[in-house]
């Protein structure tokens, strides 16, 4: 029981990480510095996705530390009512520590860590949405002197790393039922669904910033980009 409490720190640590990965740094650029992109920067300009994203991510960890808490200290006064409410199928004392949970919480917190390097590397030039903005600099120091694209890494390793939280053997979802209900699978499939369509959009539109980049900076592109061969993972792709 006393392990499980340990959930509750890291999991608001991994929330922390994630709020920062999917939290834009910067206002959306003016229309005269947008670049082109795919189909889908339509999807990916709106705020409205990650907001919701965030949202469910922050219910589900303030539910499962609440889960926690009261399955700990049953003699609180509103422990009966939040076991009963989001405990479905009375099982919280099966809610533990797992390798692939750590593993989640170190993904999701690594992922926010390598978004706020890329949002410091790049200052104001670190959009949302695809842009060339006036007076660009083609950064190539601190994460962008590993990978083209770490900023997509970081969104990986984040929406990855919640998925592994929640869906591991000893989670609050997955030891109480909560898939099983009706919000539950909503939540989950919402997450999912937007999680899926944004990151779709984003894998995609690197061709189109590395295009948008020679372009604008030719000779100095090819030169970082011969010696930074890799897109998002070191020595892999």
């Amino acid at each position: 029981m006393i392990t499980a409490l340990l959930r509750i720190p890291l999991a608001f640590v991994a929330m922390l990480g994630f709020q920062k990965a999917t939290t834009p740094p910067h206002d959306p650029p003016s229309t005269n510095e947008g670049a082109p992109s795919t189909s889908l920067e339509v999807v990916l300009k709106q705020r409205a996705g990650p907001l919701l994203v965030r949202s469910v991510c922050w219910a589900g960890a303030f539910a499962e530390s609440a889960v926690i808490l009261a399955s700990h200290f049953p003699d609180w006064a509103i422990s009966s009512y939040i076991l009963s409410s989001l405990a479905p199928t009375g099982h919280p004392e099966r809610i533990r520590n797992t390798g692939l949970f750590f593993l989640g919480v170190f993904m999701t917190s690594l992922g926010g860590y390598v978004r706020l390097s890329c949002y410091r590397a790049l200052g104001r030039l670190f959009t949302f949405e695809m842009s060339i903005r006036k007076n660009h600099q083609l950064i190539t120091d601190g994460p962008y002197a590993v990978v083209r694209h770490p900023g997509y890494s970081g969104i990986l390793l984040t929406v990855t790393g919640i998925v592994f939280w929640h869906v591991s053997e000893g989670s609050w979802a997955r030891e109480c039922g909560i898939f099983y209900t009706k919000l539950g699978l909503v939540s989950a499939l919402v997450y999912l669904g937007l999680v899926s369509t944004i990151v779709t959009g984003l894998l995609s539109r690197m061709s189109k910033e590395d295009e948008a980049l020679k372009k604008t900076f030719g000779a100095e592109w090819d030169d970082w980009a011969t010696k930074v061969r890799y897109m998002l993972i070191p020595g892999v792709y």
